[in-house]
């Protein structure tokens, strides 16, 4: 068995991939390391624990260091796994093109108008803005675990691509007629 679970007397969870202990986050889900991803099927891992891929995967696919996402498998029988997306913005270092708040709002209207989202939040104070979603993405038995994420990482980078191309055109509108 690749992944090992295990409780103490306590109730205190850890978790081992390849003999390698993972570090729990405050939140409960477990950093599973880019390099340990390719020895690993979607079933390996184990029924309603939260993983996140801590670095980078060996193909070198990897997130935002904005974005937290958490998958975990939710059922015995789904072949797909419940992925949740947090994207944190502070709002002194933003350097995107357009205003966050306008980027983080037309991506929203993006997921709101795409199927398969839910759990779609959009959170502003004076000093960050946040994005939050849910997706089911599919785990084909044939499938390894590394497929499965950079499937996971092509997903979160179309939501941002698609909220800026409605920017984009929003923006820079017509072009005038010379």
């Amino acid at each position: 068995m690749y992944i090992q679970v295990t409780t103490s007397e306590s109730n205190q969870q850890t978790v081992a991939v390849l003999g390698e202990f993972l570090s729990v986050q405050q939140e409960g889900y477990y950093l599973l390391p880019g390099r340990l991803v390719h020895a690993l099927k979607p079933d390996d891992l184990p029924i309603g624990i939260g993983f996140s891929l801590a670095d980078t995967l060996p193909s070198g696919y990897g997130f935002y260091r904005e974005d937290q996402v958490v998958f975990k498998r939710i059922d015995e029988e789904a072949e797909a796994f419940r992925v949740e997306v947090t994207s944190t913005y502070q709002r002194s270092e933003w350097d995107g093109l357009f205003p966050l708040e306008a980027t983080l709002l037309s991506r929203k209207q993006a997921l709101e108008l795409w199927p398969n989202f839910h759990s779609i939040r959009y959170e502003s104070t004076d000093e960050q803005a946040k994005i939050c979603y849910a997706f089911s993405y599919p785990t084909p038995e044939e499938s390894d675990l590394e497929q499965v994420m950079e499937g996971i990482c092509d997903t979160v980078f179309e939501v941002e691509a698609r909220g800026n191309l409605q920017l984009w055109h929003r923006y820079s509108g017509p072009a005038p007629e010379g």
